[in-house]
């Protein structure tokens, strides 16, 4: 197998990304608090304005009113009722994964730079509340986990397939984990996150 086709195969065994090519589609999800709704709904699956409520410390108001805008986005929908209470009304995401729609020059134009902020502000604030829930984990926990980064020169070339590779790792676990779930995980099993940048270096 050639290297640009097992490019090509992790390509497909990559998981679906819905690439969103509308810049009002951008703005509109451009927003960290929005961004951490629609996070919940694709890791946790259907869920309730008073469920996100919950999990997240928004008032239900703020709650409801980003959901109108994911909707609106068509980033979010409503669905039926889980466990039969009409009076509750149930939301889930529509697309597992996105990012906006490549330029054929690589630039990124006023939306996408909104969007793109609006995702380091998510990444950054899925950290603090880490640091800020830290000392409340079982020790296992707290003991565990990676933060660190490294700087060193590539090609583009070489950027694309370790990007290519460090996917795959990803993915990999990723379907452990699946696995896992659908047969009997142990009992310390809980999800992590991992956040992957690639970018040139500016000093």
């Amino acid at each position: 197998m050639t290297m640009k086709q097992n490019d090509n195969r992790v390509r497909k065994e990559a998981e679906e990304v819905t690439e969103i090519a509308r810049s009002s589609t951008l703005l509109a999800i451009s927003n960290s608090q929005r961004m951490r709704v629609l996070g919940l709904l694709r890791v946790e699956g259907p869920m309730t304005v008073g469920m996100i409520s919950d999990a997240t410390g928004m008032v239900p108001g703020s709650v409801s009113f980003h959901l109108k805008k994911l909707s609106e986005a068509g980033m979010a929908e409503k669905t039926d009722s889980i466990d039969g209470d009409r009076r509750k009304s149930w939301w889930k995401a529509v697309h597992r994964s996105m990012r906006p729609a490549p330029h054929k020059d690589g630039r990124i134009d006023d939306a996408e730079y909104a969007y793109f902020q609006s995702v380091a502000t998510t990444y950054e604030s899925l950290y603090e509340r880490y640091l800020d829930s830290v000392n409340d984990l079982p020790q296992e926990w707290r003991e565990t986990g990676l933060c660190e980064d490294r700087t060193f020169d590539l090609t583009p070339d070489e950027v694309e397939q370790m990007s290519l590779e460090l996917d795959a790792v990803a993915q990999k676990w990723q379907r452990r984990a699946s696995e896992l779930q659908r047969d009997a995980a142990p009992r310390n099993t809980r999800k992590v996150q991992i956040i992957m940048q690639v970018f040139p270096w500016i000093p």
